[in-house]
């Protein structure tokens, strides 16, 4: 019978590995309890049953999976301190229970009417709890797991819903949102529900002029009494009708709900009060006090508001624009708050402070105030530097031909100096000059040390408004929280030494906001979006390893994007523990601008390109999970065109992407990797015109690494995607897979599993993250799966000499790890979390 040696081998590896994954994945819970004897912490026996573990067990109810998790989560939360649990993490699989308390029923009794007031909070008003108490013995550790049971019962739900106000035009108002209402009848009555329509109506009064209002002034009342057990009647059948129709009241619970004004001995705070006079401070200096310190009085004809100031340092339009408050209006408190905001958005004050003076008297009917706006103003100008330096070691991914291997060592200088106040009117520009030297440090390349250098300056200029045309592309323009214009432009030069020279400019033009209608949705548009890459001097070696890669001739060339670009991003949240982020962006180049700028249609590029991006990331006390999706496509419009230019193109790999892969490290769809070259002279710079991306990544804390400033947290991950080509105009073996063919998309996605550590610093956080490939699209044998023998000197080991078959008597490096690792491995290095 013949044995297949190989696949037997091939399974075995399997093994191995699946067995290395489940020992890393256990998990086991530890009990420590410490005690401090002279000055010393010292490991004290459990002399006592204590608190191993509580259960929650919710029954009845009509729950979804997730709100009965939410349930449970809210239900541990009302356990007694001396009831509670405290769990630390250790690598994802060791558990430790810090200083387990001691088993007391009574807690625990008092834990179970805690959570039984919890479910009241919820509407369930007939809810039961009980507990017990299970103990188990574990080498001479006395284990209580506590088991509660939550019966919740019938909710009580909302028969009705009336206002009952003293003031009648409060009455009305509240009448006429009714529909906008977290009390609806035939939905359980709750707590939170309770609390938010008293908010609603709060803020619904605020804006209507009764500044003073609050919430102590609102009651609400219930009465829960079924009323048919009220009529009385001599015939026997009507009444065992109506004592079946309240048994059927007692099993269906309603409540009718009455908002009431709660009497109040200051009838100031349900009056109706007016805006005064307006003051405007638009320089308030620390030493200022209002009535002593003298200023300056300029009044607007418009809006007649009285503004006092030291130096004229702003425009009185640009202070009249910021202010949505006027004279004579009914007082409203959103326009209170959003004349803060957009004081503050402007970052020209360090400080914004506004405040209410009432002007009436307890006797008028109304009452009038004046508001007060004090404006601290920051420093006008400001200057920033920092050095930044990077290293790589015999990268196989960034070089071309033997003048760039070896040992890389980049610096760069970065300096911006910024105005905030140009012309007056908060508006911004920006100078910022960088300069970056990439050294050789192989000792191989003696006669060059420098492979690159470049120089760059950017000019950016913000102005705190939209301005035309971008104007006439906003629908809302007067109900907008942010919104913000933009000129932006650039230069720079780079040489790649014996390579090729680099000339770049950008300019665009464009507006940003967002409406109060969508407070969570922000849009960019840019009218006018240029970029153009000039590439010369390029030497015969670059022409020569280009020529090899046919798919990067169109890329490397000299190209002129010309068009506009529309972005739309949105954060919503349904629940405070699940976040979605989703974005959007659009573009074209050619199309318009071609037509009209016939000079450069040598240079110019004409394409339309399209991608979105969601991230949905569920958090708990410990850990998250985030699942996200990328999808791109361009689609280059001339006939002349292969692909979209090399700045526009997708790519994947690296910390934020395909993390098995270094960046720009896979595709283009099935294309095989090139062989590993320990010379570093391999060309693997991948970029195509679409992109699929699937990523899902769990992240869970592992301890403080320094208390309050560095926590130690770990991921694990796992991801699939790759990029093509749109259109298909290579040919040549290696070459007939870079073209996006839906029938083989299975065959050509790429997938990687890896975990990470995080460092956080509270402010920003540092990760390091370990990928391992287990399909790979330029393998066709399972389709690309693959599970690399994960061994110890294939993740760790630099080498081994071997004998020189060519030479007898000799040795030469055997590179079989790194070339391991080359095909199966990457490690990377990121700045924050990646799908932000």
């Amino acid at each position: 019978m013949a044995i297949n040696i190989h696949r037997n081998l091939w399974f075995v590896k399997w093994l191995k590995n699946i067995f290395f994954i489940s020992v890393l994945l256990s998990s086991c819970t530890i009990p420590r309890q410490f005690k401090y004897q002279n000055g010393k912490k010292k490991k004290a026996a459990f002399t006592r049953p204590f608190v191993f573990k509580n259960n929650i067990e919710v029954k009845g109810g009509n729950f979804t999976a997730d709100e009965k998790i939410n349930l449970v989560q809210r239900l541990l939360g009302q356990l007694d301190d001396s009831s509670k649990t405290t769990i630390t993490d250790a690598f994802f699989f060791i558990h430790y229970i810090d200083n387990p308390p001691a088993y007391d029923s009574g807690y625990s009794a008092v834990s179970a009417r805690n959570m039984k007031a919890s479910m009241m909070h919820l509407g369930y008003y007939k809810s039961t709890v009980d507990f017990h108490a299970d103990t188990s013995t574990y080498e001479k550790q006395k284990r209580v797991t506590v088991t509660y049971t939550v019966n919740v019962g019938v909710p009580t739900l909302i028969d009705t819903v009336s206002y009952q106000f003293t003031n009648p035009e409060m009455e009305q108002l509240a009448l006429n949102t009714k529909s906008k209402s977290f009390l609806a009848k035939g939905n359980p009555i709750s707590k939170d529900n309770v609390l938010n329509e008293t908010g609603r109506l709060v803020e619904l009064f605020r804006n209507n002029g009764y500044y003073k209002f609050t919430s102590d002034d609102i009651k609400v009342i219930g009465d829960t009494t079924a009323a048919i057990l009220t009529n009385a009647s001599d015939d026997p059948f009507e009444s065992l009708a109506l004592l079946e129709q309240a048994k059927d009241a007692k099993n269906k619970p309603t409540i009718k709900l009455t908002l009431i004004t709660n009497p109040v001995s200051d009838t100031d705070r349900l009056k109706k009060y007016y805006v005064n006079n307006i003051y405007i401070y638009p320089d308030f200096q620390p030493t200022d006090t209002l009535n002593k310190t003298q200023f300056r009085d300029t009044v607007t004809q418009k809006n007649g508001y009285i503004i006092r100031y030291h130096k004229k340092l702003f425009r009185t339009g640009f202070l009249a624009r910021n202010i949505y408050l006027k004279k004579g209006d009914v007082y409203n408190q959103d326009n209170y708050a959003k004349t803060i905001n957009s004081f503050s958005n402007t970052g020209v004050w360090q400080s914004v402070l506004v405040q209410i003076d009432e002007k009436n008297k307890s006797t008028d009917s109304v009452g009038k105030v004046d508001i007060i706006i004090q404006l601290f103003p920051t420093k006008k100008y400001g200057f920033e530097t920092n050095v930044e330096a990077s290293y790589s070691s015999n990268s196989s991914v960034n070089t071309i031909g033997a003048v760039t291997t070896g040992d890389l060592l980049g610096l760069s200088v970065n300096a911006s100096l910024q105005n905030r106040n140009v012309h007056k009117e908060a508006i911004k520009m920006t100078h910022a000059i960088n300069a970056g030297v990439e050294f050789n440090l192989d000792e191989l390349n003696t006669n060059q040390r420098i492979n690159s250098n470049e120089l760059g300056y950017t000019n950016t200029i913000s102005f705190p408004r939209i301005i035309k045309p971008v104007k006439w592309f906003v629908s809302d323009k007067k109900k907008l929280i942010s919104q913000e214009s933009f000129i932006n432009s650039s230069v720079s030069y780079v040489n790649r030494i014996q390579l090729f020279k680099m000339q770049n400019f950008g300019l665009a033009f464009g507006g940003k906001w967002v409406s109060a209608a969508h407070p969570n949705r922000t849009k960019i548009l840019k009218l006018l979006n240029v970029e153009f890459s000039y590439l010369y001097d390029q030497t015969d070696s670059f022409r020569n390893t280009i020529d090899s890669f046919p798919y990067l001739n169109y890329s490397f060339n000299t190209a002129l994007v010309m068009g506009e670009e529309f972005s739309y991003s949105s954060t919503f949240s349904k629940h405070p523990n699940r976040l979605r982020n989703f974005k959007a962006n659009i573009e074209e180049s050619g199309l318009i601008y071609g037509s009209v700028f016939g000079l450069f249609k040598n240079y110019m590029r004409k394409f339309v390109k399209a991608d979105v991006d969601y991230t949905y990331t569920t958090t708990h006390r410990l850990s998250a999970n985030v699942i996200h999706l990328f999808g791109g496509l361009g689609i280059p419009l001339s006939k002349s065109d292969t692909t979209l230019p090399f700045f526009e193109q997708y790519y994947g790999g690296g910390a934020n992407s395909m993390r098995g892969w270094p960046i720009r490290g896979i595709g283009i769809g099935g294309q095989p990797l090139p062989p590993y070259d320990p010379t570093g002279n391999t060309f693997a710079i991948r970029t195509g015109d679409i992109k699929l991306e699937f990523n899902y990544e769990y992240r869970h804390d592992l301890f403080q690494l320094i208390p309050n400033s560095v926590a130690v947290k770990g991921a694990l991950f796992a991801d699939i995607g790759n990029i093509w080509d749109y259109k298909n105009n290579h040919t040549g073996p290696g070459y007939d897979t870079l073209q996006f063919q839906f029938s083989n998309l299975y065959k050509e996605l790429g997938a990687d599993i890896g975990a990470g550590l995080r460092f956080d610093f509270n402010y920003f956080l540092i990760r390091f993250d370990m990928g391992l490939r287990v399909k790979r699209p330029d393998i066709t044998e399972n389709d690309g799966w693959q599970f690399p023998d994960i061994t110890f000197d294939n993740i760790f080991k630099r080498g081994v000499v071997v004998p020189d078959p060519a030479n007898p008597g000799q040795t030469i490096n055997d590179d079989r790890y790194r070339a391991w690792r080359y095909e199966n491995l990457n490690f990377s290095i990121g700045i924050n979390y990646p799908f932000q």
